[in-house]
C-alpha cells in the first residue's frame, strides 16, 4: 500500500494547499503526490491510499483509478460539478457512507441514494496552539471590502489566499508556513476565506468570518459554534457598528476534532492502514 498526498496543481487558492497539508498529517507517510484533477490516471499495480478531503472537481478525472483506495472524509461538490459526480454515483456507493464536508453535499448525494456522514473538513484536526502570542497581530485575509474598525486596521497584517504563479512544491511549503504564521502571530483573524477561518478556529485563534450564512458550503462555521457575518451587510461603517463582535473568544472544537480524527483512523484501518497517533 502506498500513501499519496492530494495536491491541486492548477489552483491559485492556497486554501486548497492548506487542506492538503492538514490531510497529509493524518497519513502514516507520503509516498507520492496525486493531483486532484488526475485521479483517474493513478497507476498500479500497488493500491494508493488518498484522503479525499477537497472540492471535486474542475476537470474530467472522475471517477478515480481502480488503484485508488479513497478515504472519503471532507468530500465536497458544487452545483457546477455535481452532474459529473452524479453520473458515477455507483462509484461512491462502494464506499458508503461518504464522509462529506457540508450539508449541501450530503443533500445532493442523498438525492442519488448515496448514504453520507457530515464529517466537516480535516483542517479542523489541526491541533490548538499552546499559548497566545504576547505581541499578537490582527490579520486581515481577503477582507479588504469589509468595514473593519480603525483601531483594528492600524498595524494589521493584510494577506491574501489567492497566490498565482507558484509551483506545487512552493505552494505546499507556503501553506505550511502560513499555518505556522497564524498559529504563532495571530491575535485575531478577520477573513472571507473558509480555509483561513477553519484552520484558525481549529488552532484556537479568535476569528471573525464573513460569508453567506445561507450558503451550505460555509455553514460549517456556524455548525461548529462560530458566527457567519453576512459579507453583503458589513461594507458600510454604519451597518457594522455594534453588530459585530470584534473580540470573539476562541472556540473549543475538541469534540469535532476528536470525532474527525476517529473517523479518519477508522477508515484508514478499513483499507489496512495504521493511522497516525495524535
Amino acid at each position: 500500500m502506498k500513501f499519496a498526498q492530494m495536491i491541486c496543481a492548477m489552483s491559485v487558492n492556497i486554501g486548497d494547499d492548506i487542506q492538503s497539508v492538514a490531510a497529509a498529517r493524518l497519513l502514516p507517510q507520503v509516498d507520492q503526490y496525486v493531483d486532484r484533477e488526475s485521479l483517474n490516471s493513478v497507476p498500479g499495480p500497488k493500491p494508493v491510499c488518498i484522503i479525499m478531503n477537497a472540492w471535486f472537481m474542475a476537470g474530467d478525472g472522475w471517477p478515480p483509478s481502480p488503484f485508488v483506495r479513497p478515504i472519503f472524509v471532507g468530500f465536497h461538490t458544487t452545483p457546477g460539478s455535481q452532474p459529473k459526480i452524479g453520473r458515477h454515483s455507483e462509484y461512491l456507493r462502494r464506499y458508503e457512507p461518504i464522509g462529506v464536508r457540508d450539508r449541501g453535499t450530503a443533500h445532493y448525494l442523498n438525492s442519488h441514494g448515496i448514504s453520507t456522514e457530515v464529517t466537516y473538513c480535516v483542517t479542523l484536526t489541526l491541533p490548538p496552539r499552546n499559548k497566545v502570542p504576547v505581541r499578537g497581530k490582527v490579520v486581515i485575509v481577503d477582507a479588504n471590502d469589509i468595514s473593519v474598525p480603525r483601531t483594528l486596521r492600524r498595524g494589521a497584517v493584510r494577506l491574501t489566499h489567492i497566490i498565482p504563479g507558484m509551483n506545487t512544491a512552493t505552494k505546499l511549503q507556503y501553506a505550511k508556513e502560513l499555518i505556522e504564521f497564524y498559529r504563532e502571530n495571530a491575535a485575531l483573524v478577520i477573513t472571507r476565506r473558509l480555509h483561513c477561518a477553519l484552520p484558525c478556529i481549529a488552532m484556537g485563534i479568535p476569528t471573525v468570518f464573513f460569508g453567506n450564512p445561507k450558503d451550505t458550503r460555509t455553514m460549517i462555521v456556524s455548525d461548529i459554534g462560530g458566527i457567519i457575518y453576512n459579507k453583503r451587510l458589513y461594507r458600510v461603517p454604519l451597518l457594522s457598528q455594534g453588530m459585530i463582535d470584534w473580540s470573539p473568544r476562541p472556540l473549543d472544537i475538541s469534540p469535532v476534532r476528536q470525532r474527525l480524527l476517529q473517523t479518519v483512523a477508522t477508515r484508514l484501518e478499513t483499507v489496512g492502514c495504521t493511522p497516525v497517533s495524535e
